[in-house]
């Protein structure tokens, strides 16, 4: 790509901002292949999903395409995601239904006062704690949809592993959710104290 494209090149149009589109579009397909009872191309997909959460942000870093849009949709994608694979594994019987309660209501919170105080973009990027919560739930989940073929359930330490990861995720979700309730008042409240 020419510098002059590159000046000319609208905001959303990067790589980075394509893989994230791709993972909304997997995500689906994810979910359909696990409750269909797949879970071999389902974990093939979720490998996908993984490593494109991995290679949006290296790139984005790497050739400098970070853009607005990319900041949005990123965390959204990754919630969407989560909240997709463990409903999915909670449908299985693999998880009980209290992942999936703590995840939506932190996730939830997030979006409402993303919504009523920025208009559901704070434009804030994401947080170390949230990238290792994303790392652990991205190993912990398909390790214990692996867990269910019949050759890993003849090894209860693979499920056990998987559960302490998708646990921890789960905490680190917590975690993450509250650091980031913090940075939105800290930023609503610098916001008001300008406005005034």
């Amino acid at each position: 790509m020419t510098d002059a494209a590159e000046r000319t090149r609208p905001d959303w149009q990067t790589w980075p901002n394509l893989i994230t589109l791709v993972r909304f579009l997997l995500i689906p397909v994810f979910v359909t292949l696990v409750v269909q009872d797949h879970p071999g191309w389902a974990l093939v997909s979720l490998v996908v999903l993984g490593v494109s959460d991995w290679a949006d942000g290296f790139i984005a870093r790497k050739f400098n395409q970070t853009s607005k849009l990319g900041k949005a949709l990123d965390p959204v994608a990754d919630r969407l995601a989560i909240i997709a694979i463990v409903l999915s594994v909670v449908l299985v019987g693999l998880l009980p239904w209290i992942v999936v309660v703590v995840i939506v209501v932190v996730d939830a919170v997030l979006a409402l006062l993303s919504s009523v105080w920025f208009n559901g973009d704070p434009d804030l990027d994401v947080s170390w704690t949230g990238k290792i919560r994303s790392a652990l739930l991205f190993v912990g989940l398909p390790v214990l949809l692996f867990s269910s073929t019949s050759w890993a359930s003849e090894h209860s330490w693979i499920r056990v592993t998987a559960l302490v990861f998708v646990w921890l995720g789960t905490a680190g979700h917590v975690v993450a959710g509250t650091q980031y309730v913090m940075a939105l008042v800290a930023k609503r409240r610098r916001e008001r104290a300008v406005a005034a």
